[in-house]
């Protein structure tokens, strides 16, 4: 079909300059509009296309948009241009442009496995690394490689005094590098996993590939200086090294994550491997193409997380356009760094210790459910670890957006978005408050006292209590039904009291028990719950189901809280030393973890509550702290208040 001629209706001039206008807007439209083909500038004397590939957007007068295609888009322009229709036609074109998913025209993509076992590129749609520094500790990295000059940093060389880093003798560092941030759709060569990254090259060892610990230790020191967020170790030794552990510990207090290679051993001893084997280090085990473990790649309770590490080929330092392949933890690593920078690069506000959260939390699990010493938490997923980082918008409403926190006083101190809708601050009670749960507006929070007294604020009804009635024992936990029309009340033996359209579906009131009953939570349709004991063991009633317990095993500390997920598909346990037992749900964080990543020495932990779609969780300390893992979003603590229970806004 041809425009131009003998058409009727608006001028051949004044429509192609319509024409010209529309295709203009797609600038404007770019969230609406993929791609277009605008006219020749001389529209006027007529131009060809296919009508079948013609299509616009055209928009009501209630601000409804809608895709028009051949014929009906040309009609739809037409009817706009000589003002005969509300519609307006946002964007018409002239060609229907393909598109397909994200790949890389990288000469030897074909040869990485790697990517197509991992998520990276589509993670990439989020973020390529965002100029996220990522320092090689290494042999230094080629600076004029084709795949990775023009992301190459100035580094520092410990090997040859005063050198930027930019010669690898070895081809170790460059061959880490590559795998880290080599340049996609560049035609050439690999691309990285986060190819939008910086390389800071820190050269530790020479030409042979050895080096000292002092010169290790110095490098992630000057690394963390320089502005690196996430630090590569593929490198290591059998005899741990203080000095080494203590710059890690000062990178991540320098907002800086390290990871570090788990080492290649199995089959001759599975000597823990240094630094990687440290617990501030995130130790990276190797996979191969099947994604089972190498065979040479280390195992152990130290081992963090997986990524493919077999048969890897990446840049080399060889001349500035060689490739090779190479296999180790030490490919591995990288994989996992890349990953940890994508992370970072999509809420660069994040800590350190959430990075890591989201790198654990977001990985496939390979082996036995849950953490295990043959895969740590898993094979590194990008998308996922990405997708957990990215933080919610301003007044989402989601959940992690407040909580409150309650004293045994009844006080309320709220944070973020959650409203003080009333306390009991200065009430003569009855007993001491113990716990609480909020409704599902978040307008309104219930009290529950040890006696069984009930306390309602803002849009809480009162539905009855055990106030003044005898009890076996003593009320230690509150969970709200999801209509709000109802709640229970848990006794420290396993009693459950219901209340409103809180229905009875069992307890333990009355059997002996291994340990007291400490707290509860209640399933997403309110027709079952669970509750704990202080040895961890779990009880399920209704439709709650069972995932497993510690009851039966030997603690560190007793259990003293527990959560769910929104969906009921798993919960988690918390210690009274703030450790996390995690069942059939992700490991976002714990104190202890905190502890030996800073060496800080945070509050016993009384209360555990996980954000409404399970990416994150609170635990509350007993001195009022509070501390967020994985996606929950931190507004403060209360420090001296001294609180008994923990709420989130729903």
């Amino acid at each position: 079909m041809q425009l131009g001629g003998n058409e009727t209706g608006p001028e051949n001039g004044q429509f192609a300059r319509y024409l010209r206008r529309s295709a203009r807007s797609v600038a404007l439209l770019g969230a609406l509009a993929v791609s277009f083909i605008g006219l020749p500038a001389d529209a006027s004397e007529g131009t060809d296309f296919d009508i079948d590939d013609t299509w616009a957007l055209v928009q009501s007068p209630d601000g409804a948009v809608d895709i028009v295609r051949g014929e009906e888009a040309i009609e739809a322009a037409w009817d706009d241009a000589s003002n005969r229709s509300a519609d307006e036609v946002l964007t018409l074109e002239t060609q229907d442009a393909p598109v397909a998913a994200m790949g890389t025209n990288d000469a030897l993509r074909g040869q990485q496995w790697a990517l197509d076992a991992t998520s990276f590129e589509a993670a990439w749609s989020t973020t390529t690394g965002g100029a996220v520094i990522v320092a090689v500790v290494d042999t230094g990295v080629r600076g004029d490689h084709q795949d990775l000059a023009p992301i190459m940093l100035s580094g520092y060389d410990f090997v040859d005094d005063g050198a930027n880093g930019h010669s690898d003798p070895n081809g170790h560092g460059t061959h880490v590098a590559g795998i880290i941030a080599a340049q996609a759709n560049n035609g050439v060569g690999i691309a990285g996993g986060a190819p939008g990254v910086r390389i800071l090259p820190v050269r530790v060892l020479d030409a042979n590939g050895t080096g000292f610990s002092s010169d290790v230790a110095a490098g992630i020191v000057w690394a963390a200086d320089n502005g690196a967020r996430v630090i590569n170790v593929s490198l290591g030794s059998t005899s741990p090294s203080t000095g080494t552990q203590i710059a890690i510990q000062y990178a991540l207090s320098k907002g800086a994550l390290v990871l570090a290679a788990a080492g290649n051993g199995a089959q001759s001893g599975n000597a823990p491997l240094y630094p990687g084997a440290f617990p501030e280090a995130v130790a990276v085990g190797s996979v191969d193409s099947n994604l089972s473990r190498s065979a040479f790649s280390n195992h152990g309770s130290y081992l963090d997380l997986a990524a493919p590490g077999g048969n890897i080929i990446s840049t080399w330092s060889s001349s500035a356009t060689a490739y090779a392949g190479a296999s180790g933890t030490s490919m591995a690593t990288p994989y996992a760094a890349a990953a940890a920078a994508l992370v970072t690069a999509a809420n660069p506000s994040a800590s350190v210790a959430s990075v890591r959260a989201n790198l654990e939390a977001g990985a496939n699990d390979l082996g036995p459910a849950g953490f295990d010493g043959e895969y740590g938490w898993g094979l590194v997923d990008p998308r996922d670890s990405v997708t957990r980082a990215l933080p919610s918008p301003p007044g989402s409403g989601t959940a992690g957006s407040g909580y409150w926190l309650v004293s045994r006083t009844g006080a309320i101190r709220n944070f973020g978005a959650a409203p003080h809708l009333g306390d009991l601050s200065g009430a003569a009670l009855s007993a001491p408050i113990v716990a609480s749960t909020p409704t599902r507006t978040g307008n309104g929070y219930w009290m529950a006292g040890a006696d069984g007294a009930v306390y309602t604020f803002g849009d809480a009804p009162f539905h009855g209590s055990m106030g003044g009635r005898r009890l076996n024992s003593p009320i230690v936990g509150m969970a709200a039904t999801p209509s709000g029309g109802g709640y229970i009340l848990l006794g420290a033996d396993g009693g459950i009291f219901t209340f409103g359209d809180a229905a009875f579906y069992g307890s333990t009131g009355g059997i002996k028990l291994n340990a007291p009953i400490l707290d509860l939570a209640m399933s997403s349709t309110g027709r079952g719950y669970w509750f704990v004991g202080s040895d961890g063991g779990v009880f399920a009633f209704g439709d709650a189901g069972f995932y497993g317990s510690t009851g039966g095993m030997k603690l560190n500390a007793p259990v003293v809280s527990m959560t769910s997920t929104r969906g009921g598909a798993g919960y988690w346990m918390i210690g009274y030393d703030g450790g996390i037992f995690a069942f059939n749900t992700p490991f976002h964080g714990s104190l202890p973890w905190l502890r030996a990543t800073y060496g800080t020495a945070p509050p016993p932990a009384l209360r555990v509550r996980a954000v409404d779609d399970g990416s994150g969780y609170y635990i509350m300390g007993t001195d009022g702290a509070v501390f967020s893992f994985g996606n929950a979003r931190f507004h403060g603590a209360a420090p001296g208040f001294n609180p008994v229970d923990m709420m989130l806004m729903p």
